[in-house]
């Protein structure tokens, strides 16, 4: 069960990963145009989510 459990943990990493490099992108774009302390907080909240992400803090 454990191990089952740790695979789709893993697998959904990687998903995470494609799915939120675009949408940084994207939300980066838009906060150039549109800067708001909000979108600036989410803006970073989302970097540091995908930098841990990258080099496997969590």
């Amino acid at each position: 069960m454990l191990k089952s459990i740790l695979e789709w943990f893993n697998a959904a990493k990687k998903q995470i990963k494609t799915f939120m490099l675009p949408v940084i992108i994207l939300y980066f774009i838009r906060t150039m145009f549109i800067p708001t302390f909000i979108d600036v907080l989410v803006l970073f909240i989302l970097f540091l989510l995908y930098v841990g992400s990258l080099l496997e803090w969590y």
